[in-house]
């Protein structure tokens, strides 16, 4: 007995003895705030002043030493966030995250963000003489100052990862992530492509809103004799190219976005108020981005100043400018465009040279390159990636890394085909002196589309839908695989700028952008991936419904949680489902379809209309189209903006195919006979996992948990993973604090408001702000989690501008010195 005795005393002082280590290696690496330190690479002293919530504002004697001393104090908050955003763009995960990640790498490798990234640092940092390139350079020169003389973030030392310098190649790798996570296609057009080729075009159509449903959909029949090169086919290996399912497309896209360390981007709201609706009588400007919640969280917010010089802004890690960002004489904010800029191509290979494919009439050679893809703890993986005319052939990733796949199809995708241009527009952003200046810089925007909302201190307002937009042959549906051999469906050429849908200064006082879709191009509706209206409408009506606005009333407008769509789709399902006996099945079924009733589509955590509203959309889609198209292809397909925008169109198609269940022969289900079936089983569902009505309130099973990469898994999720917490807001309401929509018992926010910012121009470029969780990217930073309880109880804090101030209010000084 003594013995266990002393072994388990053993085992505890081990135990303590490892954590001590553990917390003060962590305790020894936090962020700096106060003192001096000295490091190389910088030429005068720079002062760096905190506030309460760890924002920097940083005043240095010369722009080299400011983005030196902005790198620095960037990557001393975020430099594992860093790491993370350039290894993914790279694909190069698997180097230290293990073979899980392979797929991912190969995907992205095959995709060609590392290819473009190579090109755009050779053809821009080869003899960088223009301003944005010196300071891009200093930046990186202070991010790499703290990875090699700061001390090393605990991320580093779990995964092992070595410390190699950041360079401009690594900028543009993370803007091509950026741009992927914007291009929705890949999750959405393999799977309307295989609605219609499985099932027929009013299958298809039930689902596309009014303005597509007259688009041809013959675009992935077989090519015609007339066309001259029928003969050819002779020599075609025959796959029944027009009928295969590659919704295997979706499926990678979708598992590769869930795997990812980082979170993709989702949509935003953002507007612009001109002086005469204004109360101070100056413009006004909010912002709030959408994207996918995570620990630490995306933006990191920085104030720098230099003689001549000041800006505030919302960065992305590795990015030197900032991409929202304001100063006291104009600001911006940003949304997605949500425009298409990204096709699939099937594409015809010969059976006698599989080396080979077709495009208009002759055999052509794929292009080729051979991938190495280095894993942890494991054998390298070498994969070969073909390229057509068109791009890439995304297809070969799925198909266990196999390059002789038949039947390839290949991505073209507009950001690969442009050189990148990320630096120089967020450059020419920050450095704009007039409305002029920022237009020509939204001009340059390539891929992908940003809206891009202006307002300055002369009360100038403006919207720039800003992108370069492919023109389309005519009738052309960019929505399903197009036909890649003949040629016919190429594009035709791009859009000048001023061809965009463009708004400035409206007379009706205000722009806006919700992700909706945008004012006619060419006399048409350019194709796109667009939110539903609900957002845009309700921030038009509100701004419609006042005379004057002020910074404060802006903040009711950006923490709105009503929507006037999603009681309309619960009246229609009441309304169809009448007096069936369901509804009284028992006083809590009544009682549930009288709430529902009278629901003004409020958000809020004592709610429960919206607990059993959306528990019973699900269940409605499910049961809809689950049969169809299989569970985890309507899993994916259920939550993209594709289908929230048939919601409504879906509830109201008596007539539709879709509500037969292809699995029963012997009945034919109708719309009411799912609606009943739908409303039993989520009340009864309801009744089962929570009991009383009591307790279905919104904010028991709509929460958020901030999860960093490495607390995926127990223990570590305890140590660096911020809440759950109930939060307020649903699908596109304006505060959109949206979830995968499916009939379980719990609605987990995945995405939401990355931030929250508002600017009066009379407030000489102070503002309020928030962010999700913190400053800092540390676990034992102060700043690591503490705007959280703001975020979720929708309060602000302060942003300055004003030395005076900024000096007063300041909890902490650091004063960067040359060595």
């Amino acid at each position: 007995m003594k013995i266990v005795k002393w072994l388990f005393i053993l085992t505890i002082v081990a135990v303590a003895g490892v954590a001590s280590v553990i917390f003060i290696y962590l305790q020894s690496s936090r962020p700096v705030y106060h003192g001096e330190v000295r490091l190389d690479g910088i030429n005068q002293e720079v002062k760096i002043y905190h506030d309460a919530y760890g924002i920097p504002h940083i005043y240095a004697s010369n722009e080299k030493d400011a983005y030196f001393a902005l790198g620095y104090i960037h990557a001393q908050e975020r430099l594992f966030q860093m790491e993370l955003l350039r290894r993914v763009g790279a694909g190069r995960l698997s180097e230290i995250l293990g073979p899980e990640l392979v797929s991912t790498d190969a995907f992205f490798r095959t995709l060609g963000i590392a290819k473009s990234a190579k090109e755009a640092s050779v053809m821009f940092f080869t003899k960088p003489n223009e301003a944005w390139q010196k300071q891009t350079l200093a930046y990186l020169k202070g991010v790499n100052a703290f990875m090699f003389q700061g001390p090393t973030p605990p991320e580093f030392k779990l995964l092992g990862i070595p410390k190699v310098n950041f360079t401009p190649e690594d900028i543009y790798l993370i803007t091509g992530y950026m741009a992927f996570s914007f291009a929705e296609a890949f999750r959405t057009d393999p799977l309307l492509d295989k609605i219609q080729s499985k099932y027929g075009q009013e299958y298809l159509s039930a689902l596309m809103p009014e303005s597509l449903i007259q688009i041809s959909g013959d675009s992935v029949a077989f090519i015609s004799d007339s066309s001259g090169i029928q003969p050819l086919l002779e020599h075609y290996e025959q796959s029944n190219n027009s009928h295969r399912d590659h919704s295997e497309l979706a499926r990678l896209s979708d598992n590769i976005f869930n795997a990812l360390p980082v979170a993709p981007w989702i949509g935003s709201n953002g507007w612009a108020i001109a002086p005469s609706k204004s109360v101070s009588g100056r413009a006004l400007l909010a912002n709030d981005t959408h994207i996918g919640y995570q620990q630490p969280a995306v933006w990191y917010e920085a104030h720098l100043e230099y003689p001549g010089f000041a800006i505030y802004g919302n960065y992305l890690a590795g990015m030197p400018f900032p991409l929202v960002g304001h100063n006291s004489v104009m600001g911006w904010g940003l949304t997605m465009f949500e425009n298409d800029d990204l096709n699939f191509y099937r594409e015809k290979i010969s059976d006698r040279e599989p080396g080979k494919y077709l495009y208009k009439g002759k055999w052509e050679n794929f292009r080729t390159r051979e991938e190495v893809i280095k894993i942890k703890n494991g054998a390298d993986s070498i994969i070969t990636v073909r390229e057509t005319v068109h791009g890439p052939v995304i297809n070969d990733v799925v198909d266990q890394l196999d390059s002789t796949i038949t039947d390839p199809v290949a991505a073209w995708w507009t950001y690969t085909r442009f050189p990148a241009t990320a630096l120089k527009v967020t450059h020419d952003l920050s450095n704009a002196k007039k409305m002029s200046d920022a237009r020509k810089a939204s001009s340059m925007v390539n891929a992908p589309g940003l809206n891009i909302i202006y307002a300055d201190a002369e009360g100038n307002i403006a919207l720039w839908p800003s992108a370069r937009l492919p023109i389309y042959p005519a009738g052309m549906n960019t929505k399903i695989l197009l036909n890649g051999w003949t040629g016919e469906h190429d594009i035709l050429g791009y859009y000048d700028f001023e061809q965009n849908p463009l708004i400035e200064n409206p007379e009706s006082g205000f722009v806006y952008s919700a992700n909706q879709a945008p004012g006619l191009i060419d006399s048409t509706q350019y194709p796109g991936y667009y939110a539903p209206d609900n957002r845009a409408s309700r921030i038009s009506f509100l701004l419609n419904s006042k005379e004057k606005w002020s910074r404060d009333d802006m903040s009711d407008l950006i923490l709105d949680a009503v929507s006037s769509v999603h009681p309309l789709n619960a009246g229609i399902i009441l309304d169809v489902i009448g007096d069936d006996p369901v509804i009284s099945k028992s006083p809590v079924h009544k009682k549930a379809a009288e709430t529902l009733r009278s629901w003004k589509g409020t958000h809020a955590l004592k709610d429960t209309a919206s607990t059993v509203y959306y528990k019973l959309l699900s269940n409605v889609l499910e049961m809809t189209m689950q049969d169809e198209i299989g569970e985890e292809d309507y899993n994916i397909l259920v939550n993209t903006h594709f289908i929230k925008n048939a919601y409504t169109r879906i509830l109201q198609n008596d007539s539709s195919l879709w509500w037969d269940n292809v699995n029963t022969t012997a009945i034919k289900e109708t719309r009411r006979d799912i609606f009943v079936a739908a409303f039993s089983s989520t009340i009864d569902s309801l009744i089962k996992s929570s009991g009383n009505m009591t307790n279905w309130t919104w904010g028991s099973i709509h929460t958020v948990e901030h999860i960093h990469p490495l607390g995926r898994k127990e223990p570590l999720d305890k140590i660096f993973n911020v809440g759950p917490f109930p939060v307020r807001g649903g699908i596109e309401t304006i505060n959109n604090a949206a979830f995968p929509l499916n009939a379980s018992d719990n609605f987990k926010v995945s995405y939401g408001p990355a931030m929250r910012k508002l600017i009066d121009f009379k407030d000489g470029g102070n503002g309020k702000s928030v962010l999700p969780t913190g400053q800092s990217g540390h676990v034992r930073s102060t700043h690591y989690s503490d705007q959280a309880a703001l975020h979720v109880s929708g309060k602000f804090r302060d942003m300055k501008m004003t030395k005076d101030e900024i000096i007063s209010g300041s909890t902490s000084i650091l004063t960067l010195r040359p060595r």
